[in-house]
């Protein structure tokens, strides 16, 4: 008989623990493309291979795995700073358009409230800022008549025409100088990108072993810690404190002047019960965009409540949003895609 337990479990046990290693092997590739998209500045675009796309398509697969977090600042920064740029063109609707972004994605990007406060203060949400005055036209120079230099002073020219022509030399070296060093150090950071990526792998493989011995052990936990989101998932589910129901031309029309009215109330009414959301919308696409337009609500209220949310389809065609007792875990059990 225990003959017979050995041949059937182990096989099944060796089962389980390749499979986790491979998915684990997966997220770490996830991870790569994600850092190079973010370093070639594919944040948002080409469409379905970008930074944004991959992030929330890691989240889908381990919503409990930490290491995005940092990723998902990168590019909440990036956005950031994309802001501060066009609010001092004052392009201030693309600059919203950014903050949007990083408000959806990471909303605990560092200077993510500093560039919106700047923002509110110069731009209401689809106001025009105040024209400009036009500068006054530049007086024209005025050509003085250079005098022809004494013979006496011919030496002196000669000398600064040498002195020049020795500056100009010292220039060509130093510039020289500057492009051999930079060839110099994009060969080091070449041999550095080397050496780490050797180094990554002889780590990959020290860690094999160890965790193949730790995969079973790992597997029963996130089983229990499954169990435990699911059932958190279904009391949130069936707890609702108040519902408000969203017209549909407002999320169509996309105008965040003409939500806002509607959404002060909603806010008020989860600031007093501390509460967390579910957005009920026909798409993601309108989800995402009232999810933002809420955050903004929520947060002109009240600077310090971080809002939770969660997404469901709605069942006909009549949007909505409901308010549910604030907790620690996912509201509802959603995929990114």
């Amino acid at each position: 008989m225990k003959i017979l337990l050995k041949t059937v479990l182990i096989p099944l046990l060796l089962t389980s623990i390749a499979s986790l290693t491979h998915a684990e092997v997966n997220l770490d590739e996830l991870l790569g493309k994600i850092d190079a998209d973010i370093s070639a500045s594919r944040l948002s675009t080409p469409a379905n291979n970008n930074a944004i796309d991959k992030i929330w398509h890691f989240k889908a697969l381990a919503p409990y795995d930490q290491r995005i977090n940092s990723r998902a600042s990168k590019v909440g920064s990036s956005y950031v700073a994309l802001a501060n740029r066009s609010r001092s063109a004052k392009k201030y609707s693309k600059a919203q358009g950014y903050l949007d972004n990083a408000w959806m994605l990471s909303y605990l990007t560092p200077g993510l409230d500093a560039s919106q406060d700047a923002l509110d203060k110069v731009y209401k949400g689809g106001s025009k800022t105040a024209k400009t005055k036009k500068k006054a036209p530049a007086k024209k120079a005025v050509v003085k008549a250079v005098k022809k230099a004494p013979v006496k002073q011919i030496a002196k020219v000669d000398s600064k025409k040498q002195a020049a022509a020795k500056q100009a030399k010292r220039k060509k070296e130093l510039a020289a100088a500057k492009l051999a060093e930079k060839k110099a150090k994009k060969q080091l950071a070449k041999q550095r990108r080397l050496a780490e990526e050797k180094e990554r792998k002889l780590v990959l493989l020290r860690n094999e072993q160890q965790a193949k011995r730790q995969a079973a052990s790992k597997l029963a936990e996130l089983n229990v810690q499954r169990e435990r989101a699911a059932n958190a998932q279904l009391v949130a589910a069936n707890t609702k404190i108040a519902s408000f129901d969203i017209q549909q031309d407002l999320l169509d029309n996309h105008s965040s002047s003409d939500i806002r009215p509607a959404l002060v109330p909603i806010c008020q009414e989860i600031l007093d019960n501390e509460a967390s959301v579910v957005l009920h919308t026909m798409s993601k696409a309108d989800y995402r965009w009232l999810t933002v337009r809420l955050t903004l609500c929520v947060r002109r209220l009240d600077k310090g409540y971080r809002l939770r949310h969660s997404y469901q389809q709605v069942q006909g065609d009549q949007p909505s949003i409901s308010l549910h007792p604030g907790r620690t875990v996912s509201l509802l059990k959603q995929s990114r895609y």
